[in-house]
């Protein structure tokens, strides 16, 4: 299982009430079950960037790389080329 994945798990299961003694383990369990599968679905949820957007951040990227990276600033404008070129 990924490491980034594990974090997640576990950082939702410690975020979710499980210290309370009132409930049953099978309670705290479904509890932290159902947490989890709410931030998954928010996370499926999330839109990525389109196309238009993250070339957009590339080309102000390079523009701010310019003076003090020119070849950076141009591996920036061709990966934008290349995302506009691809959606075409």
């Amino acid at each position: 299982m990924p490491v980034a994945l594990c974090f997640f798990i576990m950082t939702t299961i410690a975020s979710s009430d499980l210290r309370a003694t009132a409930r049953s383990p099978e309670t705290q369990a479904r509890e932290a079950l159902s947490a989890l599968l709410q931030r998954i679905g928010s996370l499926l949820r999330m839109p990525a960037p389109g196309v238009p957007e993250a070339t957009a951040q590339l080309l102000r990227m390079a523009a701010a790389y310019e003076a003090t990276q020119p070849s950076y600033a141009a591996d920036l404008r061709a990966a934008a080329s290349m995302a506009e070129r691809e959606t075409r």
